[in-house]
């Protein structure tokens, strides 16, 4: 009596090598740092079965001048593979020195295979360049490598180190900067870009006088 394949079922309980499908077998591959076009062989690397844990930042860009009030709003989204999902989403506002957590109720809603978005209010006292650093933990504590240098590999792929961003801090709460982006509104010229000279005084002489008359000279002289 015949059979139909179909209903002739086969549980695979491992696969002893991969496919020679080009793309699993050459390309989706996580090689070692020192192994590049010079030396590699499809066997050196991982074969890449699963996404790892990963984030970004949105807004703002890289770049950009922010200006606020003390708290610098960043948005962005997480992701984890393998079903796993994003449980933390930190920022810093130093390089990675110091973390602030993003509320949970800042998060979206958790779900297997799925991003989750996330919008946090970055304490941000100074001013100048800044770089703000994204990185997420999922339901299995892994993370995020801390920069690209120790995620790289040749073929680039899942090189999900923290994402960063450079942008150039304008701080309002503070008076001077305060008075200084009001009279930019009062003469109506934009602010940006940065590099711009600026259009009007910084101070008037008569201060600029006054503070060398209170403070030593610009040279140190002999006793």
């Amino acid at each position: 009596m015949p059979v139909r394949k179909s209903a002739s079922v086969r549980w695979e309980m491992a696969i002893k090598e991969p496919s020679r499908a080009p793309v699993q077998s050459q390309e989706y591959l996580y090689f070692p740092q020192q192994v590049g076009k010079h030396n590699f062989k499809m066997t050196d690397g991982i074969q890449i079965q699963e996404m790892p844990v990963s984030s970004a930042i949105m807004s703002p860009w890289t770049k950009q001048v922010v200006i606020h009030n003390g708290k610098i709003r960043c948005k962005g989204w997480a992701y984890s593979g393998g079903g796993r999902w994003p449980e933390r989403v930190e920022l810093s506002n130093d390089g990675g020195f110091n973390w602030y957590t993003v509320p949970l109720e800042k998060l979206s809603k958790k779900r297997k295979w799925t991003w989750r978005t996330w919008e946090f209010e970055l304490p941000c006292d100074v001013e100048g360049w800044v770089e703000i650093v994204c990185r997420c933990w999922d339901n299995s504590l892994n993370t995020q490598p801390p920069d690209v240098r120790t995620a790289w590999n040749w073929g680039l792929h899942v090189t999900s180190s923290c994402h960063r961003i450079s942008i150039y801090s304008v701080n309002k709460t503070r008076e001077r900067t305060k008075a200084r982006l009001d009279e930019f509104e009062k003469r109506g010229i934009p602010f940006g870009p940065i590099t711009v000279p600026l259009a009007f005084p910084s101070q008037s002489w008569d201060d600029y006088d006054k503070f060398w008359k209170e403070h030593d000279p610009r040279d140190a002289y002999d006793e």
